[in-house]
């Protein structure tokens, strides 16, 4: 007899074609007739005690229960060094099977990938911090560890900021019951100031936004709260590293997922 553990979902049709497998799903018997064996996937919060289909010479297998479930997606995915879960690969297999809407399927994908690339960025900022203290006032080996710490802070402000923009427009482009986060109300105010003067940096370097003289302008280039107390300031806007972000990187994440997993509203396009 043939023992089966699992099931596969792919993107192909064609057998032996392991680069477009999904997901492997667990399976378990369920009944026998004669000259079928039925079955179905584990679920995700089911204790799994090692049985096997098992299935004669000449049988066949129905699986008349296949569950897949976002969280299960997320569980294969490993915590990065800041205990992010990286979105994208989750979102990607659950839409594949789940989301017939393109645009939604690239959209939320797009979003997902600029939330994980803050997310390694936000990483790259504390690796950088840690050399800048061990290294002191040592100003020849300080210095470059400070500008990588100055710039990897630029770019995760602004990607971070693009995914938190992105995560806004959803409910109006395709409809979702989920709620925006409150950190995104409180915080993006100050994640856009933020961002808009880091993108155009050139006009700040003149004291200027827009070309006109700003008295908050030149304050993006003090970079004394960012040493001090792990903090960016921006004229009255300011953004804790150590909370503010990653709270808000936390919160997208959470409601793109839901998103993604949640029904839409009954006004929304395409279904």
């Amino acid at each position: 007899m043939l023992a089966l553990s699992h099931t596969g979902v792919n993107t192909s049709d064609e057998v032996g074609d392991t680069s477009g497998l999904i997901v492997a799903l667990r399976i378990v018997p369920t009944r026998h007739e004669p000259g079928m064996v039925y079955a179905r996937t584990l679920r995700r919060d089911e204790e799994d005690d090692g049985r096997r289909v098992h299935v004669a010479p000449g049988e066949q297998v129905t699986l008349e229960n296949i569950t897949v479930e976002l969280e299960y997606f997320d569980d294969l995915q490993e915590p990065t060094a800041s205990g992010y879960v990286p979105l994208t690969p989750s979102l990607w297999s659950w839409l594949s099977i789940a989301e017939k809407d393109d645009a939604k399927f690239r959209y939320l994908l797009a979003a997902s990938r600029r939330l994980d690339q803050a997310n390694e960025l936000l990483i790259a900022v504390e690796q950088h911090r840690e050399k800048v203290n061990e290294l002191g006032d040592f100003g020849p080996a300080f210095r470059p560890h400070l500008f990588a710490l100055i710039g990897a802070v630029e770019t995760a402000v602004v990607t971070l900021s693009r995914a938190v923009d992105m995560a806004t427009q959803v409910a109006a482009r395709f409809g979702t019951v989920a709620d925006l986060p409150a950190s995104v109300s409180e915080l993006r105010s100050s994640v856009v100031e933020i961002r808009n003067a880091y993108e155009h940096i050139e006009d700040r370097a003149f004291g200027t936004v827009r070309g006109r003289p700003n008295d908050s302008a030149l304050t993006i280039f003090n970079h004394q709260t960012l040493l001090s107390e792990n903090a960016i300031v921006y004229g009255e806007h300011r953004l804790s590293l150590d909370v503010d972000l990653p709270r808000l990187l936390a919160d997208t994440r959470a409601y793109l997922k839901m998103v993604a997993g949640g029904e839409r509203t009954p006004e929304a396009g395409s279904s």
